[in-house]
């Protein structure tokens, strides 16, 4: 079942998030909101979505099907160790353990299971459409979903 965040929503204003230029009606703080994109399976399905928090918090987006998801994260510990939860609205469900990879541009990346055997593969971060660009400065990331390239912008 997808879960409505409303009550984050009530308490936070609307901002546009650094990174992406696109609109963060979660949080009042840019930092706090950091883009989130996903390789679901091994058909070319993917998620993008947002984060929302510091140190734990949650996450919402949709898949390239259209399926809503949402969930929640958190840090384990200092060294940026964490892990995922996501359920979707169409029944998947699934948990991803992540770990900061990339010291200058904050990425975490991390890999999962979703309850119908799917494999998930995660990047997150304030800057991470860099890390996927390689930081060439290209306007278009690519996703890489097992050997596939997906635009993300």
């Amino acid at each position: 079942m997808f879960r409505v965040l409303l009550p984050v929503a009530i308490l936070c204003a609307s901002t546009v998030n650094a990174q992406s230029n696109t609109s963060c009606s979660m949080t009042d703080d840019a930092e706090n909101c950091n883009r989130v994109v996903a390789c679901v399976g091994s058909d070319g399905l993917w998620f993008n979505g947002r984060a929302f928090g510091r140190g734990e918090g949650t996450f919402v987006g949709k898949l390239s099907d259209g399926t809503l998801c949402d969930g929640t994260w958190m840090s384990r510990n200092f060294m940026g160790l964490g892990q995922a939860d996501v359920t979707c609205e169409d029944g998947r469900s699934g948990r991803v353990y992540y770990t900061y990879q990339d010291s200058y541009t904050g990425t975490a990346i991390g890999n999962g299971l979703m309850n119908t055997g799917e494999g998930i593969k995660i990047w997150s971060g304030n800057n991470v459409l860099a890390y996927l660009r390689g930081d060439t400065g290209q306007r278009i990331a690519m996703l890489p979903c097992n050997g596939a390239a997906i635009p993300i912008s």
